[in-house]
């Protein structure tokens, strides 16, 4: 029995989907529980007891990112909800769906698995509550927890409660926690969880001895003290490999939903993914604020060309299929194909770096951006296939690189469906250093090559540049000179401007709640909540109710010069 903090959608997209369809692959009945009302248990007994483990998600985004805003005011809408509708999942959804799975039937196994829990495995910082949790696993009393993407690990699991094993016959398998009165023998002990919400030094000592165990290229067991108790993360699981991932995406998804929730508005996500194609999973940028790494993994395990194309083939060939791949591509589109050459047997990292793109491109990843051009070519000439997208997000830094620029062409010319999306994020030295983004040179580089290729390719495209505000370590210095170069530019505009929001298991967050960088332990400035506001105002001036914010602050600082100079340059227009 699965229950999902989102609407049901059979898409490939969907995590409770994919493991829904995954289990039924391998021989089981599998029943979905979908945004059930979480008042009392009564919804959560509607489809009987299970018969091996209740699995437990709160959908594909973190609970407390889907319900509130960096300004940690309720979200206007969900689009993982019918209609849009807000409200629909609770807070902490992973732990209040547990507590009901409980209460409706004593005794059935309860799993945690997607997002929220894989991230939240451990001591963490929930910035709604602005204090730090202890383990998603403890507060829910569940059985396990599956990290990462799980399904090789929710299979057995399945075998495991299917032959009636024992509890202890669970806990070598790779990729789960689970609750212990002690440690395993050779644990890598990490500061307890009362150490870690205590003090700011306890929580850095804590997160620095997760990550410096983490990025071990052969992860040792993690045990972590809560109370009486300790919660024991074991190594991750083996990634799936290319011919798994092809038999995974092969499953019968239907990419639709329920006819009851097109009668409520239908469900937004799914437009914008129905005919879209993962080629592959993981992600080596190692960004500061990012926890792809955590999650997914660093290392890239991409799908055979063959097993892509058959999908692709199949969409062609449906009847409501109106001739456009939305989006050919996966965490970053332009690392499929890529590879470590150091990597290990087994899909394990090559080394400890947490980046092979920061500080600068390892020499030995394997990035000539050929496989997926090759790839974006025999998709153009499948019959039926008018345009295949990229919509992912794309490395700026890699397309620039001499191997990829025949990639990058391509993707102007054939494969942008008039916004090109890329994250330069900042443009400040200090601020890019924290973030582990490259130097403002390499976006001006790819600037000046995307105007070139447009130009030659004769298309009306446009750029939409992804930029953070808030950030640990952005003074006001550096949001003004971030605003000065989006007028001058960027033509003075900005459509994907995020203030920061510290989520759980990154380096980033762990700089907003100590103030130091875990991976120097130097001391790093913090923006307050108003002045993070006024950043993200800064780069839209044009809106009245930004400009007066902005003016508020500088006004109150007796500096109005500074803004005055943005504002003269954004009234003549930019380039």
């Amino acid at each position: 029995m699965l229950v999902t903090g989102d609407a049901y959608v059979d898409h490939p997209a969907f995590g409770a989907a994919i493991i829904a369809r995954h289990l039924e692959s391998l021989g089981y009945s599998v029943g979905i529980l979908a945004q059930p009302p979480w008042k009392d248990a009564s919804e959560f007994k509607r489809l009987g007891r299970p018969r091996l483990f209740f699995g437990v998600t709160a959908g594909n985004l973190d609970s407390m990112v889907a319900n509130y805003t960096p300004d940690r005011r309720h979200r206007e809408t969900d689009s993982y909800s019918p209609g849009g509708r807000p409200g629909l999942r609770p807070d902490l959804a992973t732990v209040v769906y547990a507590h009901r799975c409980r209460e409706a039937f004593p005794g059935v196994p309860i799993v945690l698995g997607g997002i929220e829990a894989s991230l939240r495995r451990l001591s963490h910082y929930d910035f709604v509550q602005q204090k730090v949790r202890g383990s998603v696993l403890a507060d829910a009393k569940a059985d396990v927890l599956v990290y990462g993407m799980g399904e090789r690990a929710v299979g057995e699991l399945a075998r495991h409660y299917a032959e009636g094993r024992p509890p202890e016959a669970l806990r070598e398998m790779a990729g789960i926690a689970y609750l212990s009165s002690t440690p395993p023998e050779g644990a890598c002990v990490l500061p307890s969880t009362e150490i870690a919400a205590k003090t700011t030094d306890g929580f850095f000592e804590f997160y620095r001895a997760f990550r410096e165990a983490s990025l071990d290229p052969s992860p040792p067991v993690q045990a972590q003290p809560h109370g009486k108790r300790w919660v024991v993360v074991n190594p991750p699981a083996v990634p799936l490999s290319p011919e798994e991932l092809d038999a995974l995406y092969r499953l019968p998804f239907l990419r639709a939903f329920p006819p009851s929730y097109g009668r409520e508005g239908g469900i937004p996500a799914l437009e914008t993914v129905r005919t879209s194609v993962v080629t592959h999973r993981g992600c080596s940028g190692g960004c500061a604020f990012c926890a792809l790494g955590a999650h997914q993994g660093r290392q890239v395990v991409s799908r055979s060309p063959e097993g892509i194309m058959e999908e692709v083939r199949g969409l062609a060939e449906r009847a409501d299929f109106k001739g456009t791949i939305q989006d050919l591509g996966g965490p970053t589109a332009n690392m499929y194909g890529s590879r470590c050459g150091l990597a290990g047997a087994e899909g394990k990292p090559g080394c400890s770096r947490p980046s092979c793109l920061w500080p600068k491109i390892c020499r030995h990843l394997e990035a000539s951006g050929e496989p997926l051009r090759k790839l974006l070519g025999d998709v153009r000439r499948i019959p039926g296939v008018r345009h295949a997208f990229v919509a992912s997000g794309l490395r700026h830094d890699l397309l620039i690189l001499p191997g990829q620029r025949n990639l990058f062409r391509d993707l102007v010319a054939h494969h942008v469906s008039g916004r090109m999306k890329v994250a330069p994020e900042h443009i400040s030295p200090g601020v890019l250093r924290r973030m582990r983004k490259p130097p403002l040179a390499a976006f001006e580089e790819f600037l000046r090559l995307f105007h070139e290729f447009r130009q030659d390719a004769r298309k009306d495209i446009f750029l939409v540049p992804y930029l953070v505000t808030g950030h640990p370590g952005t003074a006001m210095e550096d949001a003004l000179a971030l605003g000065r170069f989006v007028i001058e530019k960027l033509g003075g505009g900005v459509e994907q401007a995020q203030q920061f929001t510290p989520t759980p298991m990154t380096d980033s967050t762990c700089m907003f709640v100590t103030g130091r960088d875990p991976a120097d332990r130097e001391a790093v400035e913090i923006p307050s909540g108003g002045e993070a506001k006024v950043q993200k105002a800064i780069l839209d001036l044009k809106n009245p109710r930004n400009a007066e914010k902005a003016a508020s602050h500088f006004r109150r600082v007796g500096r109005m010069d500074l803004l005055k100079g943005i504002t003269t340059r954004n009234e003549g227009g930019g380039r």
